[in-house]
């Protein structure tokens, strides 16, 4: 039963409760005597008034339109048991006789609330109130998405951080265990060093001492038997004493010797003057920081990523940079998956069942990876990268060709030959975006700009790149001669988009007006480009050629 004084709302209290200031639901509605009865009261009711009909809740249709919540509506917020008699035009806002006392006083635009009904009536304001309400909710349901998702942004920006740390903490420890090979190599030739002159000197006493003994039998034969051999057993004798003079000496010098290890004070001293390995700050997001501008390189270096287990010279297909400064990239030829160390070495492998590829970022440490065979394999495999080594996760099949993806939040982009579609992380299809069957290869590989607002699509078979709205709108269709059998394509973090040139040789940047700038060309080595990776915040350009190499080119600051 409700307590007296209950600040709880109901759509209908029951009125007989309410006259003995009772706070109780009702649940029946008798029109006759136009009240709400809780299922106390409608017993009682029934009892006294056998010909009145009590409605329940479910024939709402027959109850008044009025309610206890609309009622409230009435009274003051701020004096919740007087009504709203007043609208302040100075302040715009509603007022009891208390507000009025109080508050409003000195106000000179108060009307009564009845000489502003008709007003808002005559001007159209109450009948527009429901689409303002409407838009406001849909303005703040977006604002909930997009809080959801900068809280993503920044968990995904913590696990990102806590990876770079870890990366330099292992770079560390890549110096320090270098530092104390070489350290160690220094102490085991000191010690082979002082042995081998100990050995060499334990090799000439016990030489000596042989020699010794060997005289002394001659000379005790001598004496026995004299012989004109004395003086020759004699002077040899003091030969050799004078020898083992000699070598005692060098003995007492060397006999002593021990390796001691003097450390270098600068080492403790600069590690210990840090307070930590670097600043944590709050950096806003910035996706059109650098949208526009023309990437400018100082270096342009080539690296063969072969393994020895290799049988094929190797076609990078696709190129994930993580955290920490490893890279992974989708070997189609070999079947495999690498992983890429900051000096451009493969520091771990992982076997595919069949060739990938493309791959795309999911998290700071996942990639997703397109493995197809053309036939029975059309599937996308989930990596993580876990201590340096590349581990299987969850695995998603589908009924198509798998050949480009990417990833927006909570959906990836899966280009099939001549088709894209979209699908949730789990593998549902959303919706087929686009399609093109007058020729395979219509939608080889695809990107989704920063803000998730376009789609682009490398055309291979028409030599197009296309820009594609979220449904599947064709917005433009860029045709340049400078960018022949285009291939891979990527947008990078900051909105700049990179593609290949497979037959141009030649990796491009395309701006949002249609204007092609060239980044890199078979003069610096490129081989029929099939992937390309940009970071802007290593400032490393990757080029996956099908020769196996890569090119890495340092951005200009």
């Amino acid at each position: 039963m409700a307590e007296k004084g209950s600040d709880l709302l109901y759509d209908f209290c029951c009125n007989v409760c309410e006259e003995k200031n009772v706070n109780k639901e009702a649940m029946f509605y008798c029109q006759k005597c136009s009240k709400g009865l809780c299922e106390d009261c409608e017993g009682l009711h029934k009892m006294f008034y056998s010909l009145h009909i009590a409605y329940e809740k479910g024939e709402i249709d027959k109850w008044p339109a009025r309610t206890k919540s609309f009622d409230d509506l009435q009274f003051c917020q701020h004096h919740s048991d007087r009504l709203i008699e007043m609208f302040c035009e100075d302040h715009g806002k509603l007022c009891c006789a208390m507000c009025l006392f109080h508050e409003h006083r000195p106000c000179v635009k108060l009307v009564l609330i009845t000489e502003k009904i008709q007003a808002v009536y005559d001007s159209g304001d109450f009948h527009q109130i429901s689409a303002s309400i409407n838009d406001a909710q849909q303005k703040l349901e977006t604002a909930i998405d997009d809080t959801q998702e900068f809280l993503k942004q920044l968990q995904d920006s913590y696990e990102k951080a806590s990876e770079e740390i870890k990366g330099l903490r292992q770079k560390i420890n890549d110096i320090l265990d270098e530092l104390e090979r070489k350290t160690v190599h220094s102490l085991d030739y000191m010690l082979q060093k002082l042995k081998h002159s100990l050995q060499s000197n334990e090799e000439k006493c016990l030489k000596a001492t042989d020699g010794f003994k060997k005289i002394s039998d001659a000379i005790n034969k001598i004496k026995k038997d004299p012989k004109d051999l004395s003086f020759i057993a004699y002077q040899k004798a003091l030969e050799m004493v004078s020898q083992a003079e000699n070598l005692l000496k060098t003995l007492i010098v060397h006999r002593g010797s021990v390796v001691t290890f003097n450390s270098n004070p600068s080492i403790y001293g600069t590690l210990s003057g840090f307070s930590s390995l670097g600043n944590i700050e709050c950096a806003e997001i910035q996706p059109e920081k650098s949208k526009h501008r023309t990437l400018e390189f100082t270096t342009k270096s080539l690296y063969n990523i072969g393994i020895a287990s290799d049988k094929y010279e190797g076609d990078i297909r696709g190129i994930c940079e993580l955290p920490g400064g490893d890279i992974l990239i989708a070997d189609k030829e070999n079947k495999r998956v690498k992983l890429i160390d900051a000096m451009y070495k493969v520091v771990a492998h992982l076997d595919m069942p069949t060739s990938p590829l493309d791959m795309c970022s999911i998290s700071p440490t996942e990639v997703a990876v397109t493995v197809s065979d053309g036939c029975n394999t059309e599937t996308v495999q989930f990596l993580k990268v876990n201590n340096r080594q590349i581990v299987k996760e969850r695995v998603l099949k589908f009924p198509h060709h798998c050949n480009g993806i990417s990833r927006y939040k909570e959906h990836l982009f899966i280009a099939s030959h001549n088709t894209l579609y979209k699908y949730t992380m789990d593998g549902q299809l959303v919706k087929k975006i686009y399609e093109d069957t007058s020729y395979n290869y219509s939608v080889h590989k695809c990107a989704v700009s920063p803000d998730g607002s376009r789609l682009y699509v490398t055309n291979w078979a028409y030599n197009k790149l296309l820009t594609l709205s979220m449904d599947g709108t064709v917005l433009s269709s860029l045709d340049d001669p400078a960018l022949r059998g285009r291939r891979g394509i990527h947008v990078s973090e900051t909105g700049l988009l990179l593609i290949c040139g497979k037959t141009s040789n030649n990796v491009v940047q395309v701006d949002d007006d249609g204007g092609v700038v060239t980044l890199a060309s078979n003069e610096d080595g490129l081989d029929r480009p099939e992937s390309v990776y940009y970071s802007a915040s290593t400032g490393r350009l990757i080029v996956g050629n099908q020769n196996g190499n890569i090119l890495v080119a340092e951005i200009k600051c």
